[in-house]
This record gives structure tokens, C-alpha cells and sequence, in this order.
């Protein structure tokens, strides 16, 4: 099955590529997490030694998108696969080549003696005490890792929206990306008004 991505993903995959750190501001349902997905599945096969972490607000999302990478990794074509996998858990795996990826909690030491390629924070506006975890995370990035935060909108003065903010201001060294619903070519007003019928101004801003 081709992976047929939206021009909008493209973009996404090219920041990925240009910049360390990006910091997505998202409406739902728009693939995002797949796509990052698939960049991770990426990485991992075609460089040695890569290690990945996932974020999020529970242990069970971030085991969610690692299974992602995987099943993209094992339905890929067989003359695409330059690399097994290796060591098969539930929420981590690793390849023959050294790459591995493994989904963690949002406890203090969380990654603390890492060192990372890659940091992904999935719906990082709902992960509790992010602040803290983020300055233990970014000294595991010091030697050339990347991160990718990514998240619906969840308020004001939590790390995700001043780290959006502040990029957009151009105070941190993140790159800002907006994606609201309208992105998606497949969705228009009578789309947008019919699916937030039942919902609160405020709902549907969130």
C-alpha cells in the first residue's frame, strides 16, 4: 500500500529534515502522529545507531505510536528492509544495525542517561510537569539530537504553548509549525460546521 501523504505532510517531513528542534501546534485527526512515525521508522532503518525516544501524556499513547513505527517498519516492501528487527518488547524495539526506539513514562528520570537522536512528545500541552522533565531531557540532546513536540492546544503557560510562543517570536531555537483543520484539502466549512455541531466555543478552540 503506497503512502500517499498530503502536501501538508510533506512540509512536515521537510522541517523535520532542515531543523533540529520543531514545535507543531495541531488540529486532531490530521496524521501527524503517523507521519512522525514514519520519519522514526525512517531514521531508524537507514542509520546506524539511532535512539528514539516517544513521550507523552500516558505510557499507553507513547507505546501506541512506537507501534506505529513498527508496523510501518514490517509491512514495508522486502527489498526496502536493510534492517531486521533485532530485540522485539511490547513498547521498545531494536534493529540489527543499532537503532532502536522505545516508548517511556513522564517520571523525573525519564531518559536521563540517554543519549538521543531523537525525542518525540506527542500531545506534549497535556503532559504534566513538562517543564521539570525538560530540563533533564535537553541535556540528552546535546550531542546533535533532534526533537519533535507535537500537540492539540491545551491552555496557556504550560511548556508546549510558551515553547510555541516563544519560537514564533523567535526567543528559542524551535521551529513553529500551525497546522488548524483547514490544512487538510478534504475538509471544508459544511464539513467544519457539521462535526462541531454538538460542541462549546471552547471545545472546538481545543
Amino acid at each position: 500500500i503506497l503512502f500517499d501523504t498530503y502536501q501538508f505532510q510533506d512540509d512536515l517531513l521537510k522541517d523535520f529534515n532542515d531543523y533540529r528542534f520543531n514545535v507543531i501546534l495541531k488540529a486532531r485527526q490530521l496524521g501527524i502522529s503517523t507521519i512522525t512515525a514514519a520519519y522514526v521508522a525512517w531514521m531508524m532503518m537507514f542509520h546506524r545507531d539511532k535512539n528514539v525516544m516517544v513521550l507523552a501524556t500516558k505510557f499507553a499513547t507513547a507505546a501506541n505510536l512506537v507501534k506505529k513505527v513498527k508496523n510501518i517498519m514490517q509491512y514495508l516492501p522486502e527489498w526496502m528492509r536493510v534492517a531486521k528487527i533485532k530485540v522485539d518488547n511490547r513498547t521498545s524495539f531494536e534493529l540489527s544495525n543499532g537503532s532502536q526506539v522505545k516508548a517511556s513514562s513522564t517520571s523525573g528520570d525519564a531518559g536521563r542517561s540517554e543519549a538521543l537522536s531523537l525525542l518525540v512528545i506527542d500531545e506534549a500541552a497535556f503532559v504534566d510537569g513538562l517543564e521539570e522533565l525538560w530540563t533533564a531531557l535537553y541535556p540528552t540532546l546535546s550531542t546533535g539530537g533532534r526533537c519533535i513536540a507535537l500537540s492539540t492546544p491545551n491552555g496557556v503557560g504550560n511548556w508546549f504553548h510558551k515553547t510555541y510562543v516563544d519560537a514564533v517570536d523567535g526567543q528559542n531555537d524551535f521551529k513553529s509549525v500551525s497546522l488548524p483543520w483547514n490544512v487538510h484539502p478534504e475538509r471544508d466549512q459544511a464539513w467544519f460546521n457539521n462535526e462541531t455541531k454538538n460542541m462549546s466555543r471552547r471545545q472546538i478552540a481545543q
